[in-house]
């Protein structure tokens, strides 16, 4: 039997599944739940890593994007949704991009932030130098018990922490601290492929955002995304990888129209 992702649920309405970040998992849409819920049924998904990761558990050895992809689709299939507008960030973000063009008949929309997908890199060509090295690094978690030092090292990887700050210094250290075997996946991010046909076939809205204060890689993703889907809106704010919590605000005041259908899809976006 496939395991589903676990769900909380709030509010009514029609449904919208939230994808979280693969470190501290589904706390990092906790902010927005009461605004969403006001018109939806808000559906928070837990990432699979993140919750073994929270148990202490390790990871099984076939441990994958697939896996966290096939998860998803059970627990939307679990809660009895049929469509629904489904938005993700980081890590949850890949796993949303392959589900959704998989799955088109089951999304209405989708929103994306910053998704690691290098898979959409390669289309374009080789990775670089830089990328390779990054992907030994992260190769290195896979199924290990983190350490204070490789967490330190991801938070500036991924675009949490500016290259001048120490995490160790910040208020988000402590839970970053706490959920770091989530970060046991290693490169899952890296070892997983998928067809940028299945991009270009995708019919339904997809906004995306990327921060002008993210590292480049996230940034080209997110740009040729927005190249790639035929209906797509971009939209760049700063505020770093965790745009949608630090700039909680003006992510809102974008994201809402867009599910509204009062933002139609076509470019990139003011920012």
């Amino acid at each position: 039997m496939r395991e589903a992702m676990k769900t909380e649920i709030v509010g009514d309405g029609p449904p919208i599944v939230l994808v979280p970040g693969g470190l501290t998992g589904w706390l990092s849409w906790k902010p927005h739940v009461a605004r969403l819920a006001r018109d939806h049924r808000v559906i928070r998904v837990q990432l699979l890593n993140v919750d073994l990761g929270l148990r202490n558990e390790r990871l099984p050895e076939g441990y994958c994007v697939g896996m966290e992809q096939r998860a998803l689709g059970e627990a939307i299939n679990r809660e009895g949704v049929l469509e629904a507008d489904l938005a993700a960030w980081s890590f949850g973000a890949e796993v949303a991009l392959s589900y959704a063009i998989d799955n088109p008949d089951r999304v209405r929309s989708l929103t994306l932030i910053e998704p690691p997908a290098i898979w959409v890199q390669r289309s374009r060509g080789p990775l670089s130098p830089e990328l390779l090295e990054q992907q030994r690094l992260l190769a290195a978690m896979w199924r290990t018990e983190i350490s204070e030092e490789q967490l330190a090292w991801f938070c500036h990887f991924a675009g949490f922490v500016p290259p001048n700050l120490d995490p160790r210094d910040l208020a988000g250290w402590p839970a970053w601290f706490a959920h770091r075997q989530s970060l046991a996946h290693g490169d899952a991010t890296y070892q997983h492929s998928d067809d940028i046909a299945k991009v270009r076939a995708f019919a339904k809205p997809v906004l995306l955002f990327k921060s002008r204060d993210s590292p480049a890689f996230l940034k080209q993703i997110v740009h040729i995304l927005g190249e790639e889907f035929p209906r797509a809106l971009v939209h760049d704010i700063p505020g770093g990888h965790a745009l949608h919590i630090v700039r909680m605000g003006e992510f809102l005041g974008y994201f809402l129209p867009f599910l509204q259908g009062e933002e139609e899809p076509g470019g990139e976006g003011p920012g």
